[in-house]
């Protein structure tokens, strides 16, 4: 059968090691027809992989591209794969291929784009490579024509069941070493899966508008359960993170998942993504009865008029502190999410955000929350073409892109985005309400990390409650000291794994 390679890229020097779930959920679907393996480039050096191809010869490999630095390490890879044989064909998926297909398969690299969800599309294209025919038909895709013109096909318009797609091919990566990346706690053997894709609400900015077209599919509860026993069994998971966009659209499946493990009489734990309208206590107890331990929440603003006219979530910041207190009832850890930047947000309406952080971390102690993001427009969602309005130009081309990152002001109507850039770097500060004995965790690079941390935690603290963001001595040392310490632990860790060649 003919070789496919299928890669995972980096995404950046902070990013988590999570399984490639989109890769072996593809493997899974096309190993009947090719030889499949999956390449993560996290864990394996470029020249591992460039080795790889000259043995194997591939007919074709296939990238996992989001927006950001990951696209420049494809495109540098692409490059080097061509050197060594340029009939090797390079197809990429995932969001912003998605959102920017031509733009995207304009790249003299690329060969083809996968648009939307890639399993139906990427094993039509390969078997399309592999019996010599032509692209016209195949719905999703975009190409270049002899000419070199891009073309994009008429999309797929329907979502493939997921009860009717394969096992994800857990079998072809060695998820012991995801296994060891996760697991940050002593006893807790943790990976992620999914169980469900997408979400049916209109968020103004989210990337399901398009991609997955506010529609949410799901395994049902039996089928999730089936996989969560396979992971419990085959490799001693004992925690799961499930990175469904949102677990909880549909509550009695929810329900049903929890009573499933129960009857199994499983003993383990889980995290889950949920909107905070959904924080019914009955419910969420239910969840927790079963294992349920935190809960993954974008929060956004701390401003009613900014989630109302500009984010169109449906909810309230007032609704947030409510579900707070839910979650503080029945003990169950929260990790919070917001962004800054918001077009026509105002500073006093960025301060609102900080303010309600503040609030519900006093509320509840186990409430953490994510570095504030700074919004970054995204084509095919609603709040796209009013950052357009307001002067912003997207990237003309793939290697813009690369140069992409959620911590960055990339939006003009910001007076001061240095400012909005040192509000992303010392966030992790000001949110880190963590004492050594909470630590379950207490390695030596762990100790320093937080040592470090409550040292310049107060003054960083001070800084968010005054909206005070000059005279910066401190942080020029604080992102001294923290990329040092990035560095060093990921050296570290490359030199435990052997992986010291790029």
């Amino acid at each position: 059968m003919p070789k496919i390679i299928l890669v995972q890229p980096e995404n950046g020097l902070n990013e988590t090691t999570y399984v490639p779930l989109g890769l072996i959920s593809l493997a899974a679907y096309i190993r009947k027809d090719f030889e499949v393996e999956v390449f993560d480039l996290r864990l394996e050096p470029v020249d591992k992989l460039c080795e790889l191809v000259r043995k194997s010869q591939p007919l074709a490999m296939g990238f996992s591209m989001l927006t950001g630095s990951c696209i420049s390490q494809i495109i540098e890879v692409s490059r080097r794969i061509k050197q060594i044989n340029p009939e090797i064909k390079i197809i990429v998926g995932g969001i912003h291929p998605t959102f920017f297909p031509k733009q995207t398969a304009q790249h003299p690299l690329i060969d083809f784009v996968v648009i939307n969800e890639g399993e139906q599309i990427f094993l039509a294209l390969l078997r399309a490579l592999a019996g010599g025919q032509n692209f016209e038909s195949i719905k999703g895709l975009a190409w270049k024509n002899k000419d070199r013109k891009v073309v994009a096909n008429e999309p797929l318009e329907n979502f493939l069941d997921m009860n009717l797609l394969p096992l994800p091919a857990w079998d072809l990566i060695n998820v012991e070493r995801y296994i060891k990346k996760l697991s940050n706690n002593p006893g807790e053997r943790v990976i992620d899966f999914y169980t469900s894709k997408g979400c049916p609400f209109p968020c103004s900015f989210c990337y399901n508008l398009r991609f997955n077209k506010r529609q949410w599919r799901a395994k049902s509860a039996e089928r999730a359960v089936e996989e969560l026993v396979m992971l419990n069994q085959n490799y001693g998971v004992n925690y799961f993170i499930i990175h469904d966009d949102n677990f909880v659209v549909d509550r009695a499946r929810a329900l049903k998942f929890a009573e499933l493990i129960l009857a199994r009489g499983l003993k383990v734990q889980y995290s889950i993504d949920a909107r905070i309208d959904y924080f019914d206590y009955d419910f969420l107890k239910k969840l927790k009865d079963s294992g349920l331990c935190e809960i993954r929440v974008g929060c956004e603003s701390g401003s009613n008029r900014v989630l109302k006219e500009i984010v169109q979530k449906g909810i309230t910041a007032e609704q947030t502190v409510a579900a707070v207190a839910v979650a503080k009832k029945l003990d169950i850890k929260l990790i919070l999410s917001f962004v800054i930047g918001w077009p026509t947000e105002s500073v006093k309406e960025r301060q609102a955000t900080i303010d309600l952080i503040i609030k519900l971390q006093r509320m509840h102690k186990k409430t953490a929350v994510y570095p504030l993001w700074i919004y970054i427009p995204y084509a095919g969602t609603t709040l796209f073409d009013r950052a357009l309005e307001l002067g912003f130009v997207a990237p003309q081309s793939l290697e813009e892109w690369g140069n992409y990152f959620w911590g960055k002001a990339h939006i003009p109507w910001l007076k001061n985005p240095k400012e909005y850039e040192m509000i992303h770097e010392l966030s992790p500060f000001a949110w880190y309400n963590k004492n050594l004995v909470d630590l379950k965790n207490r390695s030596a690079a762990n100790i320093i990390r937080h040592l470090l941390i409550k040292t310049f935690r107060p003054i960083v603290l001070w800084r968010f409650r005054h909206n005070f963001w000059r005279l910066t001595a401190e942080v020029k040392l604080i992102a001294l000291l923290k990329k040092f310490y990035q560095r060093a632990i990921k050296d570290y860790n490359k030199l435990l794994t052997g992986s010291t060649a790029k």
